[in-house]
């Protein structure tokens, strides 16, 4: 838990841009973990 406390209080201190790429990889993470099989190209 205190790593999520972490996380939060560098995610509200941090600038405009790293939040967006924070998201960004975070969405990754999630939308790309249940599916492992089928891997999207760009």
């Amino acid at each position: 838990m205190n790593e999520f406390k972490r996380c939060i209080s560098v995610f509200t201190h941090s600038p405009f841009q790293v939040r967006l790429m924070l998201l960004n990889m975070l969405c990754d993470w999630v939308c790309g973990k249940p599916k492992q099989g089928a891997k999207t190209k760009p």
